[in-house]
């Protein structure tokens, strides 16, 4: 039977604002971890994207913070400011009196050196510009009671892992250390128990299927060159909600969200080039639904968490199984359907099996029916038409 947030040892005041948020009861990860680390346990987590992580360490911390002192004692790194602003955002919503700093690259940093001096309870941050506070000496390790690392394998593959073992060794061995991601890199195991005065402990949660039931995963055949119009006519038909682009450059991202807003989809895109403040404006009129389309390339996608995303599209195809997984973890969140659309092209055929194999996803495979404005089974179709011959280019009949 479920347990409620009260039985894990969440207090009134929480369980209030949960309530407020209209969260009632607690996911599989929030179930198991909540306790451990109320108890002080070191922790490293593997749960699928969407499944509740943020709310899974920060409901404890907050728990945990000393309300009589005013030093810095909890730090949450993640791998981009997108993320870090989300963080802090999920915090305010349910402490809003919290002292609270945002310590990102690429921001103001005297604002962030006043931040700090306002005696901060918690602080969420990039790794780089974190290290250089602490090189500063602008933070005091000493006071630190417990370090979040938010999207492990995100540090690990952008090289931000050096960093962060860094900043565990400017803390107290005794501090509390606590690693969440959708998947865990095995090779970060020796190091961060190096860093830890008790051994952490590995918590995988929904370890059998990586990607939730409720994602429908589907792929249409594509040249290169035609992938715009196909996207223009998939919008169309399959008229989402609201919809993520996925691209591979930053380039891609500009030319698509010009032939979008020119077909007259309500398109934003978003990539690394872009101001601070742009991003978040643009992110801002997704969030609201002021823009149905959100195109865009990983790195600013990594963490993202959007109500009501129902599809997303690889325009180019994910390099990796990891990279597939953070995708489709866009949409079916918090238990609602949702359905991930690759494009392919006959030379990506096989790259796209291997993700599916490694997965265990079953592809299903669609086509563009152009008179009827409507997409249809290709395997269906097939079978209708007599073509029952396996194929040995098709997902669906390889043997697993």
């Amino acid at each position: 039977m479920s347990k409620d947030f009260s039985s894990l040892g969440i207090s009134a005041n929480l369980l209030a604002k949960l309530s407020s948020l209209g969260i009632k009861h607690p996911t599989e990860v929030q179930e198991a971890a909540i306790p451990a680390i109320l108890a002080g346990k070191n922790l490293l987590v593997q749960s699928p994207t969407g499944t509740g992580k943020t709310l899974a360490y920060l409901l404890p911390l907050l728990e945990r913070l000393n309300a009589g002192t005013k030093d810095l004692e909890l730090l949450v790194l993640v791998p981009s400011r997108e993320l870090a602003f989300q963080v802090v955002g999920v915090i305010r919503s349910l402490d809003d009196r919290l002292g609270l700093a945002a310590l990102t690259g690429g921001a103001n940093l005297e604002r962030q050196l006043q931040a700090l001096k306002e005696k901060p309870k918690v602080a969420v941050g990039t790794p780089g510009r974190v290290l250089e506070l602490f090189q500063r000496k602008k933070i005091n390790g000493q006071t630190i009671r417990a370090i979040v690392v938010d999207e492990t394998d995100k540090m690990l593959s952008a090289g931000f892992m050096r960093d962060v073992l860094a900043i565990f060794k400017k803390t107290l061995r005794t501090r509390q250390g606590l690693f969440f991601s959708a998947t865990i890199p095995r090779q970060i195991l020796p190091e961060v128990s190096a860093l830890m005065a008790k051994p952490a402990e590995l918590m995988i949660i929904n370890r059998a299927g990586f990607v939730p039931e409720q994602i429908k995963h589907h792929y249409l055949m594509c040249d290169k060159s035609k992938k715009p119009v196909v996207i223009e006519k998939l919008l169309k038909i399959c008229r989402p909600q609201k919809a993520m682009v996925f691209m591979g450059r930053n380039e891609g991202v500009s030319f698509l969200t010009e032939y979008l807003l020119k077909k007259g989809f309500a398109a934003v895109g978003l990539h690394s080039d872009l101001s601070e403040l742009k991003r978040k404006n643009l992110l801002s009129a997704f969030r609201e639904g002021e823009a149905t389309v959100l195109v865009t390339t990983d790195l600013l996608a990594r963490g993202m968490d959007v109500e009501g995303v129902d599809y997303i599209f690889n325009y180019d195809l994910p390099r990796d199984t990891k990279q597939y997984l953070h995708r489709a973890g866009r949409t079916g969140r918090a238990g609602k359907d949702g359905t991930a659309m690759s494009l392919v092209s006959e030379q990506q055929k096989f790259h796209f099996y291997n993700i599916g194999r490694d997965l265990k996803i079953v592809f299903e495979e669609k086509g563009l029916d152009a008179e009827r404005n409507r997409l249809f089974n290709v395997q269906y179709r097939k079978k209708r038409a007599g073509q029952n011959e396996p194929n040995k280019n098709d997902f669906n009949r390889r043997k697993r």
